[in-house]
């Protein structure tokens, strides 16, 4: 019997290599360090976006020391628009109410878009031109434009 009788030839690709293997499990540790390492980041956009963005750290703190100042309050407005209903019917809960700052609220309408014609806004109830909203603290005016924006469809 001669030598290739007696001993199975072996391919390259049937005995794996202790560098193949190594590589193997460098590119495993580094596929789940990059899935660990996207995860923190999306996680952290996320949480970024829910604190009503824009800036220093000392600014959410502001945000919610404002928010807690109109807790168990009229909210930041008259007396007639503390538990008020919007032109849905929505009504008004001055303790669950989000902060201007985080609903990026501004004086102007954006496309078309403006407090007088959502659904959480609450009508002018003392003559002075200004009205409330269901879910924001604050008065707001009737052309002005938050990003909880829901055209009222009544």
């Amino acid at each position: 019997m001669g030598d290739d009788e007696r001993t199975p030839r072996r391919d390259a690709t049937d005995r794996p290599t202790r560098s193949r293997d190594a590589r193997d499990a460098g590119d495993s540790d580094r596929t789940r360090r990059r899935f660990i390492w996207l995860a923190g980041t999306a996680a952290m956009a996320g949480l970024a976006g829910c604190s009503g963005g824009g800036g220093g750290g000392a600014e959410p703190s502001e945000t919610t020391a404002t928010t807690t100042q109109s807790s168990g309050s009229t909210g930041g407005v008259p007396e007639a628009y503390a538990t008020a209903t919007s032109l849905d019917g929505t009504q008004r809960n001055p303790d669950s109410l989000s902060s201007q700052e985080a609903v990026s609220y501004q004086d102007e309408p954006s496309e078309g878009r403006q407090c007088s014609t959502c659904r959480y806004y609450i009508e002018d109830k003392n003559g002075d031109g200004v009205g409330a909203c269901a879910i924001v603290a604050g008065e707001v005016a009737p052309e002005g434009y938050c990003v909880s924006y829901v055209e009222y469809e009544g």
